[in-house]
């Protein structure tokens, strides 16, 4: 496979070498990696790996937000940490806000403030022009109200996609791209992957949410961009596609998606 982007990943939480991740990835055909902060520390150094790493391969592009499930900062100080988050969100390589959103499944951060960061981030994103990328977990009725009520930025990618072929068509009538990860390989996964087909193709993304969610055949070890490569074949098969033709299907949309 060559010409793929694991559009959703975590570099500062693999246990290895970030060199030897991006070239394991370059190895398997990943020619671009969006790093994904979660919390003000983890986005400024996705910030500087973004623009650091200038003509490499992969790329590198970063994402910079409050995860939904450590909000203790935004609580401390909500005002300087969206200045922060602004500050970080224009920078050269920064390409989204996020992760950011709800999850009623965790709920390590009370639900009010929750929705109060969240309606934060939707407003930095349209701010800033960056596309806003979303933590849905068991929320998805919430997270369409919030979106609907502040208005959506131009661009939303509904990360580690978890809904049903229901919710799907919701996020479709929106022009919410879905990104699928590992778990769309897991064999009881079938609801997954009925909602994989209803996506319209102009809207498909893949990701890794490395090191988690790993795909088979490695689901239990740690994940990493280069695994990328098995979730794109099992959406090629859910949705009776060639392999080449997800592949320039996923590139033309990352670069939409994302405006690279």
């Amino acid at each position: 496979m060559t010409g793929l982007a694991d559009t959703h990943c975590h570099l500062a939480h693999i246990e290895r070498a970030t060199p030897q991740v991006l070239a394991e990835a370059s190895e398997a055909g990943v020619d671009l990696v969006i790093d994904i902060g979660m919390g003000l520390a983890e986005s400024r150094a996705s910030a500087e790996r973004a623009s650091s790493t200038p003509g490499t391969t992969p790329g590198v592009r970063a994402a910079v937000g409050i995860h939904p499930n450590d909000l203790a900062e935004f609580e401390a100080d909500r005002a300087g940490t969206i200045a922060a988050l602004r500050e970080l969100a224009v920078r050269p390589g920064v390409v989204a806000v996020g992760e950011t959103g709800l999850d009623h499944y965790r709920e390590r951060s009370r639900h009010d403030l929750q929705e109060e960061a969240f309606r934060a981030h939707v407003a930095l994103a349209k701010e800033c022009d960056r596309t806003l990328v979303i933590h849905c977990r068991d929320a998805h009725d919430d997270v369409i109200r919030i979106l609907d009520d502040e208005g959506s930025p131009s661009r939303v990618v509904m990360h580690c996609f978890s809904g049903d072929a229901g919710f799907a068509r919701t996020c479709a009538e929106r022009s919410y791209f879905c990104s699928f990860a590992g778990n769309l390989t897991y064999k009881r996964n079938d609801d997954l992957r009925d909602a994989c087909v209803v996506v319209p193709q102009h809207l498909l993304l893949v990701e890794t949410d490395a090191p988690y969610l790993a795909p088979v055949p490695f689901r239990g070890k740690p994940n990493a961009p280069a695994l990328v490569v098995h979730t794109a074949r099992m959406l090629a098969s859910v949705r009776s596609m060639s392999v080449d033709d997800v592949l320039l299907v996923l590139h033309e949309n990352t670069r939409r998606a994302f405006v690279i």
